[in-house]
């Protein structure tokens, strides 16, 4: 099998029936929903997923690197996929806990926050995408996401912080 960057396939045994159970160790991630100053706007970035074979409208999102804090892998991955930095944002906020992406199959877990820009004019500053990155930013309307994204971290980081 040929080796994956990101994805490192695992077996075990369960416990219980003893059949093997198949899964991927895969590093934990984080995401943000970043709303404009009024949160009627969220920043959502479009990239090709390989997941739905096209483009996506999603959070902005990536892996927490080793040694890294979710808030500061957070931090990072919004300055680099939107440009915005942390003296540009105010209410940040997060999850206490990270949630299992889909755990029949990996053992990641994302780490949800939010925060709002201070103020509408605030310009983002250049992205700084990690090699094979290609993405563009857009707002959209909080109330079309169901229209704008399928991504299921998306909808449900809007829902947790949209109030």
């Amino acid at each position: 099998m040929e080796e994956f960057r990101f994805l490192k396939p695992r077996k075990m045994k369960h416990p219980t029936t003893g059949i093997d159970l198949e899964y991927l160790d895969k590093s934990n991630a984080v995401c943000i929903a970043l709303f404009n100053e009024e949160k009627d706007k969220i920043l959502l970035v479009e990239q090709y997923r390989p997941g739905n074979k096209g483009l996506m409208l999603e959070v902005p999102a990536g892996l927490i690197d080793s040694g890294e804090d979710p808030k500061t892998a957070v931090l990072r991955e919004m300055r680099e996929e939107t440009g915005y930095s942390e003296e540009d944002i105010a209410d940040f906020r997060g999850l206490d806990e990270g949630l299992y992406a889909s755990p029949g199959y990996t053992t990641e877990k994302l780490y949800f926050f939010s925060a709002r820009l201070k103020d509408n004019n605030i310009k983002p500053k250049e992205l700084n995408l990690d090699h094979g990155e290609d993405l563009e930013n857009e707002w959209v309307d909080v109330k079309d996401i169901l229209k704008k994204s399928g991504d299921l971290k998306t909808i449900l980081a809007v829902s947790l912080f949209k109030d």
